[in-house]
């Protein structure tokens, strides 16, 4: 065992604040990962990078403690899936992910992050995709805001296209082409972009559809420099809750020591609160509050910072931030290189007196002076590993601060446009995401007898008996980056997730009504979205259960089949539920509404406005909750936005679909033009609900 600074490590291990990366084994195989280099950024994420051949695809998991568990094993959480290999090298930061429910917050607020990857197949099944960043080029100097565009192109279906910062995914973009992007929000200095594609031979969810293929492909990157004399703005939290007590720390950094200008603005552009103040930094905690301690109302608000140099001398205020004076000291957390290393070894905790490699890291990344940096015997690096070609140059300056600033004396830019920044002062609308992809990470591995991808299908069972004819169990790997595009967009306009959950995270009961002791989450959220498979009885021998009604199921897995009765979808509030989409095949066909209507079997109050969903079969594709989303937000009637998803989405990507799908709302009557912003209280006298339909005939696209 080695003792150094007070620490003792042994083999799999971790302490408080460490940082450790573990070699696990792959899926579908032994694969030789050696990771080549660690780094922390000024920020606090976390540069991961390894050697890789090209077109794996990863799965990056995290854990807050190492054998943690009972049993001595460790809890992996995963924090990035589906990520494709970049070639001979990959690399991804970790910053956070905040597109699940409960979000992983940063590696800065984390005491402890231990990293372990994984291959989850080893290959495109399907010829991947082209794609480039065409502007800006290699080589540039940028400042302020820059859209950086992108280039895709696929033989078949093309999916989603995804920007990268250093590693960093990016909000996604409406038309996966132009990403706006403010690099005031980032230090100064050297940055990595690059850019991520998905090809799919047909679209997913249909009953015994075909094995979809995949191919997936990352641009050149493209290593520009960002030059600011603001730098480094940043929020302290997505969305901030003052009746809640809490407060938004506003921060940014200067190059030079500046009089600066803070003014908070609504969403009309008009000023509600103005600061002012001098330093090479700033800072100032918002309450929430307009000038004077005015109360102003909840929604989005946006920073407007204006900086003009003031030839002062370079200095570092201390203080809370107030008018005048307030001030940031510099970030602490500096990169560190594979070259100032020191290797160690240490006996593994099983006893094996095999001696595992260490290479232990000078200060600079938590609060123990110490990081770790760990892999097995069998798989051990180079006694001096080179670190990835897009990494050869630091990320940031060796002090945190930032650095030499060649530009104007003045600059103004308004804020915030980073992931997962959002500027939104208490409640302006909340969503809720349960999805579900009904799959093995989306591999094309079939059955050797039926051609068939894992998991095998299976029917709905009535009455005990496996009597209808949708067979649902088809993998729909399209679900997640669906759910991901939609809640992107929400939360990049203001739109707060009140919980976005994925595989294993919900359950029946966290969707049925209270009555069948279920949890009925959708009703704590005013836009619910959920991504399942679905499926209906019919009006022939296979439709009526014992109580002769005839139902349409939510697919949840074997022997987990819901009726669509079993919900209560509409509340009343702040957050009550006025519209829901499901996605899934099937649910709204009439004959189980009307059964399910006729017995009583009620699956929506009174307090809903709109039901939207499909009558058919219908398909998920990656870029459709990116395309409904930005229709929404573009204040079409809700009704409407449903349609026109359907349309550009199915008609944008109809390889291999020749059946019609029908899209369907039910509502009530005086909801039909609902909007996100403008819309009306539903008619408490009009009975059943009313359907709106549009077709897609795909045969004919």
């Amino acid at each position: 065992m080695i003792k150094k600074r007070g620490l003792a490590l042994t083999a799999r291990v971790g302490f408080s604040a460490a940082l450790t990366l573990a070699i696990t084994p792959t899926i579908f195989g032994q694969t030789n990962l050696n990771f080549d280099n660690i780094t922390a950024t000024v920020e606090g994420a976390i540069l991961i990078s390894w050697n890789s051949t090209p077109n794996e695809v990863y799965q990056i998991n995290y854990a807050d403690q190492l054998g943690g568990n009972s049993d001595g094993t460790t809890s992996w959480q995963t924090l990035y899936t589906d990520y494709p290999s970049h070639g001979a090298n990959t690399f991804v930061a970790d910053a956070g992910n905040y597109d699940l429910t409960p979000i992983i917050p940063h590696p800065s607020l984390s005491p402890a992050r231990f990293y372990q990857i994984q291959v989850l197949w080893g290959d495109n099944s399907d010829t991947p995709p082209t794609i480039s960043v065409t502007s800006p080029n290699d080589g540039a100097t940028l400042s302020g805001d820059i859209t950086v565009s992108v280039s895709a192109s696929a033989s078949d279906v093309l999916g989603e296209v995804r920007l990268y910062v250093d590693g960093e995914a990016q909000w996604t973009s409406p038309d996966g082409t132009n990403f706006l992007i403010n690099t005031c929000e980032w230090p100064n200095g050297p940055h990595v972009l690059f850019a991520t594609a998905k090809s799919q031979s047909g679209m997913e969810g249909a009953a015994n559809g075909a094995v979809i293929h995949y191919g997936r492909a990352v641009s050149p990157y493209v290593n520009v420099s960002f030059n600011n004399l603001i730098a480094q703005v940043n929020l302290s939290q997505p969305f901030f809750e003052p009746a809640l007590g809490q407060t938004q720390q506003v921060t940014a950094i200067f190059a030079a020591n500046s009089d600066w200008t803070l003014q908070i603005q609504n969403a009309s552009s008009n000023t509600v609160r103005t600061v002012t103040g001098s330093g090479d930094s700033m800072l100032f905690n918002w309450d929430g509050t307009g000038d004077g301690g005015v109360s102003i109302p909840d929604g989005i608000y946006t920073y407007l910072f204006t900086v003009q140099t003031n030839g002062n001398a370079p200095e570092v205020l201390s203080g809370g931030g107030v008018t005048g004076n307030g001030g940031l000291p510099s970030p602490s957390l500096a990169s560190t290189s594979v070259a100032d290393s020191t290797e160690w070894f240490a006996m593994p905790a099983d006893g094996s007196g095999v001696a595992v490699p260490f290479e232990l890291y000078p200060p600079g990344f938590d609060t123990n002076s110490l990081t770790i940096f760990e892999s097995s015997w069998s798989q051990v690096m180079p006694p001096r590993p080179q670190r990835a070609s897009a990494l050869t140059t630091s990320m940031n300056t060796p002090d945190g601060a930032t650095p030499m600033y060649s530009g104007a004396s003045s600059q103004q830019t308004q804020a915030p446009k980073r992931k997962p920044r959002s500027g939104v002062k208490g409640e302006h609308g909340t969503f809720g995401i349960c999805y579900r992809t009904y799959s093995t990470n989306a591999s094309s591995s079939p059955h050797p007898q039926t051609g068939w991808p894992y998991p095998l299908p299976t029917y709905v069972a009535i009455d005990g008996q496996s009597r209808t004819a949708h067979t649902v169990d088809q993998p729909i790997p399209n679900n997640k980056p669906l759910a991901t595009g939609f809640a992107d967009q929400m939360q990049s306009n203001g739109w707060k997730a009140a919980f976005i959950k994925g595989e294993g995270a919900w359950d029946a009961s966290d969707i049925k009504k209270a009555s069948l002791g279920g949890k009925s989450i959708f009703n704590t959220c005013n836009f619910g979205l959920l991504c399942t498979h679905g499926s209906a009885g019919n009006s022939g021998s296979t439709g009526a259960e014992a109580d002769g009604v005839t139902y349409s199921y939510i697919y949840l897995g074997p022997n987990n089949w819901p009726h669509l009765s079993d919900m209560d979808f509409g509340s009343v509030g702040t957050n009550g539920l006025r519209w829901m989409t499901i996605t899934g095949c099937s649910l709204l066909n009439l004959v189980p509404l009307d059964s399910m209507q006729q017995n009583g079997k009620t699956f929506m109050n009174d307090n809903l406005h709109l039901l939207m969903g499909a009558a058919t079969i219908s398909y998920s594709s990656d870029n459709f909750g990116t395309i409904y989303a930005t229709n929404l937000l573009a204040n079409t009637p809700i009704a409407q936005a449903w349609f026109q998803t359907g349309h550009i989405s199915y008609h944008r990507n109809h390889n291999g679909i020749t059946n019609s799908v029908i899209f369907r709302v039910l509502g009530n009557g005086n909801c039909q033009n609902d909007t996100l912003a403008l819309y009306n209280d539903p008619d408490p006298d009009q009975d059943g609900w009313e359907t709106d339909d549009l077709v897609f005939d795909l045969s004919n696209p």
